[in-house]
């Protein structure tokens, strides 16, 4: 009888324990997920920092921390980790009343893009671990992975491209007698603007920079439509790179340039053309804009995007094209370019086993092959 009486009262006791845990378990209690620093450099290493705090004098024998990232952020321990098309982490911890826990996991910014964590849940249960308790955290975490910076070395050919067309032309305008600067040589510099006395001092070539009595500058247009029709994004990416590692030199230079782009903008969803060209100069905020880009949610036609910002360029601009796409669709729009803009390049991203483009012999003189390693899988 006593043993019947002590289990009651036990069951009565437990049902007690769980009626008052499902009432307060999550009273006083919070969860943040936030990233060391908003803005990070392609292939950096950030942290993800999980706050967790419980305000009460309940203590919680387990708490299991839950969120989601994309694969893009590469977790340097995969402990509590499990990989799909995202990766789900999961932490687990025993929180002490009046307790907070942090704590800090190690990520690999593996690609460009704006990434958040809208949304984080938190697990936890009664004393007696009869019945788990899960609530969900509205969450305001973002990152922004800038593009990768091409090595300088691999833009060699470009960069002199440029210079042949743009510094030479303007050499012609330019005032001897007006001294902008000095820095560094670069191999399309002409000796003669060596500056032999900087040189001996720095102990590596420097150059005089000459203040230009007319300035031309570098429009760059940016085509991310599809290149295959697997819509393969690999080349894609690579040209965004490529753009973005192109305007940093020449604003390194002191060549102004302004880049369109039919590519959408990730939060706002509207063309990523105007911050681009206002901006012009800024490496961070060119930077972020082309991060920001979302090539899923579709481009503005090229054809448009050249009809419609082809007047916001000058007469003289040279006109650069970095563009995957090569198929037949494509071209005539660069060939209606080249009318009205003769100092045209097309610069076309490809595989080294990309064969070589049919074309027009009207826009040969006007091409570059811009070869990658890899291929589209």
């Amino acid at each position: 009888m006593k043993l019947i009486v002590f289990l009651i009262l036990l069951a009565i006791l437990a049902i007690a324990e769980l009626i008052f845990y499902r009432k307060h378990a999550l009273d006083d209690l919070s969860l943040h997920v936030s990233f060391s620093k908003p803005i990070a450099s392609f292939g950096e290493v950030v942290e993800v920092v999980e706050v967790a705090e419980n305000n009460k004098k309940l203590p919680l024998p387990f708490v299991l921390l839950k969120f989601e990232s994309p694969t893009s952020l590469e977790f340097l321990d995969m402990t509590n980790s499990t990989l799909s098309d995202l990766v789900y982490r999961e932490d687990m911890l025993t929180m002490k009343p009046n307790s907070r826990h942090t704590r800090r996991i190690k990520v690999k910014c593996a690609k460009r893009g704006y990434y958040s964590f809208v949304r984080v849940n938190l697990t936890t249960s009664d004393i007696l671990l009869m019945e788990k308790i899960t609530r969900t955290f509205d969450n305001d975490a973002n990152i922004t992975i800038l593009p990768e910076l091409i090595p300088l070395p691999d833009l060699k050919t470009l960069m002199s491209i440029t210079f042949s067309d743009v510094v030479q032309r303007r050499t012609l305008l330019t005032d001897p007698f007006s001294f902008a600067g000095i820095r560094e040589y670069q191999p399309w510099d002409p000796m003669r603007s060596i500056n032999w006395t900087a040189t001996a001092r720095a102990g590596d070539f420097m150059v005089n920079q000459n203040a230009s009595t007319s300035t031309r500058q570098v429009s760059i247009f940016l085509n991310l439509e599809f290149y295959n029709i697997k819509e393969s994004l690999a080349l894609l990416e690579k040209a965004i790179s490529l753009a973005y590692s192109y305007a940093c030199e020449l604003n390194n230079q002191g060549i102004p340039s302004q880049i369109f782009t039919n590519g959408r903008d990730a939060i706002t969803g509207s063309a990523v053309i105007d911050a681009l060209a206002a901006e012009n100069g800024d490496n961070l905020k060119r930077g972020l804009a082309l991060a920001r880009i979302d090539i899923g949610a579709g481009v503005i036609p090229f054809a448009d995007l050249i009809d419609e910002y082809i007047q916001n360029t000058g007469a003289n601009d040279y006109i650069v094209v970095i563009s995957p796409k090569y198929d037949a669709t494509f071209r005539p729009v660069l060939l209606d370019l080249k009318r009205k803009r003769p100092s045209l390049l097309w610069v076309m991203p490809c595989y080294r086993t990309t064969a070589e483009v049919e074309m027009e012999p009207e826009l040969r003189s006007n091409y570059m092959r811009w070869e990658v390693k890899g291929n589209d899988r």
